[in-house]
């Protein structure tokens, strides 16, 4: 598992073909206000996850700024993951990127009354809990 913060998504994008070529084992991402040019080849990534915010104004600006994000540019890394249901987007509204109500900020709470870093460490942990779940032997 490979979890990511910001510019960290181009990183761990970036790695899929090396580990999985060096480790032979299936790869999940978790992108947490992934800010990357989605040009990396996600063939060998189990599953991303992209955990994102309609208030995260900097992971918006890379959907912006790099034309392997946008859906025009069918044959990206990114979008040919998209169309093979390799990529789920989950919802951190109302956190943003930085700053008190960030995704990890202990000190700003969502309606239900957790923090943004209890819901982001809640939804990371579900998630793993996901991928091992389906992995343990019945």
């Amino acid at each position: 598992m490979l979890l990511s913060y910001s510019g960290g998504a181009q990183v761990a994008t970036g790695a899929v073909r090396e580990l999985h070529a060096q480790l032979d084992a299936p790869l999940l991402l978790i992108t947490l206000g992934g800010f990357h040019n989605g040009a990396n080849d996600l063939t060998h990534a189990l599953h991303l996850h992209q955990l994102t915010s309609a208030h995260d104004r900097i992971e918006r600006v890379g959907t912006w700024l790099f034309p392997q994000r946008w859906r025009l540019l069918r044959g990206s890394g990114w979008n040919r993951a998209r169309r093979a249901g390799k990529v789920t987007v989950h919802r951190m509204d109302p956190a943003t990127h930085l700053g008190r109500r960030s995704y990890i900020s202990p000190h700003s709470h969502r309606p239900d009354g957790r923090s943004h870093l209890e819901h982001t460490t809640d939804t990371v942990l579900a998630l793993v809990r996901t991928v091992t779940a389906a992995d343990a032997p019945h």
